[in-house]
């Protein structure tokens, strides 16, 4: 991969930030215990749908449905965590593309989380695109279909990060515009 192309988004480098303030510096680190713990949340399992709640300023609480597998549970508890850190206020009361747009955010924080582009970028990951997506489930532990949907995002960055590079150097834009086609 070519990674000197790739940029972040704001909510991927705030994630970043987060994991680095937080002390998450490997995939091993990023469990729901290592992570509520650096940032006191209490975590319990219960018979119910995820959720999280902040009972007062500071004080977090996330509710992890038990009836789910361990890996999706994780995924479950980043999924609330980015509630819990980005989206203050009872989502009851706002408009329903707002709280929609939350659970998009939240939804692509779980790629960012789960999966930081720091801790891929160490390594070298396989050429083959199968290959390198087992490799993400496997090393990051989530399910294939997320590892996809990750690889599948650093690619379309990078080669985001191609095309304005060839535009900034002002070369011939034909070329990028056959290309786009």
């Amino acid at each position: 991969m070519m990674q000197g192309y790739y940029q972040m988004t704001a909510l991927e480098q705030w994630t970043e930030d987060l994991y680095q303030r937080i002390g998450v510096r490997q995939p091993s680190d990023i469990s729901i215990d290592y992570i509520a713990d650096r940032l006191n949340i209490w975590v319990h399992y219960l018979d119910v749908r995820s959720k999280a709640v902040e009972a007062a300023a500071g004080m977090y609480s996330v509710y992890i449905d038990n009836r789910l597998p361990p890996e999706l549970q994780r995924l479950e508890f980043l999924h609330e965590l980015c509630h819990l850190l980005r989206h203050a206020g009872k989502s009851t009361l706002m408009p329903a593309e707002f709280t929609q747009a939350q659970r998009d955010e939240s939804e692509r924080f779980i790629l960012y989380a789960s999966m930081p582009y720091s801790m891929i970028s160490k390594g070298t990951l396989p050429e083959l695109r199968d290959d390198a997506v087992a490799e993400l489930a496997v090393t990051f532990q989530v399910p294939v279909p997320l590892a996809v949907q990750r690889i599948d995002q650093i690619q379309r960055r990078i080669f985001q990060g191609q095309l304005m590079a060839v535009m900034e150097r002002g070369e011939d834009r034909n070329i990028i515009h056959r290309h786009i086609r």
